[in-house]
């Protein structure tokens, strides 16, 4: 049993850990199989094996009632690649976007009702923002948050809105949930996310969800600086945040016209 031994004497966790990294190393396996070689008693191992069954993280064989890693698992770690990728490929596509706009481009994404700000490039004619990774920002008050918002699906969509606060933070901020939801339905429309001055005085940006092989939104890129320069070029900067998310997700195994 090697290292295994004594894991009857483990936390629940550290048990079904185990358990689920046996299965895998065995793809398929029984129930008794895996409580002899981990050292666990039937009742427990029996017990931990139907829990991972019922959450879908294993799956058993109808004919032969072996099991093996489920659906859930092979989600999270297709998720897990995904985001992987994501944070490896996506500088390529910030700094092409960046030259292309003469601005400041960002990569942000999602925690709880907040944009998490991981990624970016500048131009050479780009102006220093106040924005710097690691920073918070409201979704509702920011393209960044718009366009992932608009990305998801209809009702999911509107059931975070009427749980969000919706703090006003300029005088610009869209703060009434009505208003936010038909402004998000026009952003799912056109394909980008407008940024009118909401979330930083003087300050504008169009941005657009990435999303990952499942269709699924895990992130939006934006270009931001001075609001008279990228208001006034809303149609061909939104055009271009919107292809360079397309290309990233490609790049992520997203094919357009997949369901979310």
């Amino acid at each position: 049993m090697g290292p295994e031994r004594g894991l009857e004497q483990s936390g629940t966790l550290e048990r079904g850990l185990a358990v689920l990294e046996h299965v895998g190393r065995h793809q398929e396996i029984s129930t008794n199989a895996i409580a002899r070689q981990l050292g666990l008693s039937r009742s427990a191992a029996y017990r931990i094996v139907g829990t991972l069954k019922n959450l879908e993280y294993l799956e058993a064989d109808q004919v032969t009632g072996r099991v093996r890693l489920g659906t859930r698992l092979v989600e999270l770690g297709a998720r897990a690649m995904a985001a992987t990728d994501l944070h490896r490929c996506a500088p390529r596509y910030l700094a092409s976007l960046a030259e292309r706009s003469g601005e400041t481009t960002y990569l942000a994404v999602p925690d709880n009702d907040t944009m998490v700000y991981v990624a970016t490039e500048r131009s050479a004619s780009a102006v220093t923002l106040a924005c710097r990774l690691g920073t918070r920002r409201p979704q509702h008050a920011t393209s960044l948050g718009k366009a992932w918002l608009a990305a998801l699906p209809e009702a999911d969509r509107a059931e975070r809105v009427r749980r969000m606060k919706l703090d006003p933070l300029t005088l610009k901020t869209i703060s009434d949930p009505h208003r936010l939801l038909d402004e998000l339905a026009k952003t799912s429309r056109r394909g980008w996310a407008i940024d009118e001055v909401e979330n930083e005085p003087d300050v504008g940006c169009v941005a657009a969800a990435v999303r990952d092989h499942s269709g699924r939104p895990i992130a939006a890129i934006s270009i931001a600086g001075p609001a008279p320069r990228v208001l006034r070029r809303l149609d061909e900067l939104g055009a271009s945040v919107a292809g360079t998310a397309a290309a990233l997700s490609l790049r992520l195994g997203y094919v357009r016209g997949r369901p979310a």
